[in-house]
């Protein structure tokens, strides 16, 4: 069964990836394993080169980025760390070509996280924000690349735009 014939779950509170394939009503579990609670909620499937085989997953109490590898039914999480919980609880992806970016608020994190899908890479931005539950709602406006990314407040007293 091809790529397009199967959901793909990151794990929350189990400790392996999930695969469904929904043409023969079956499911498998990969083998790498991640411990750990609310590991990952937001995850985006992106375009690496010219085929679409990865999703990448922000983490909310992991500490590294997921990378899911469609094609060949592993994962592997990014070499970048990130400390806390409840860190990126919403995504935005931005296609740029063959070249997309996850764009991530924080939530209880203090910066912006940007996953660049091409490299396989994640760096937080510069800026600082604080609080906790500060945005939970993001929405990418405008032509691919350009596209600026709007996040709406949930306890942060200010709209977020990264551009």
């Amino acid at each position: 069964s091809g790529i397009s014939n199967n959901v793909w779950c990151a794990p929350y509170s189990a400790d392996k990836v999930l695969k469904i394939d929904t043409s023969a009503g079956s499911s498998t579990q990969f083998a790498e394993t991640y411990s750990g609670s609310t590991l990952y909620t937001s995850c985006f499937s992106a375009q690496s080169g010219f085929f679409t085989r990865h999703i990448f997953c922000a983490p909310y109490s992991a500490d590294k980025v997921l990378k899911i590898d469609m094609g060949t039914g592993s994962s592997t999480q990014l070499t970048e760390t990130y400390s806390g919980s409840n860190l990126y609880a919403s995504c935005v992806l931005v296609a740029e070509n063959t070249n997309s970016k996850m764009w991530c608020a924080p939530y209880s994190a203090d910066k912006v996280l940007k996953i660049d899908t091409y490299a396989g890479s994640s760096n937080q931005l510069t800026e600082t924000y604080s609080g906790t539950d500060q945005y939970k709602s993001c929405v990418a406006v405008g032509p691919d690349a350009s596209a600026t990314v709007w996040c709406a407040p949930y306890s942060a007293d200010k709209v977020l735009k990264i551009d």
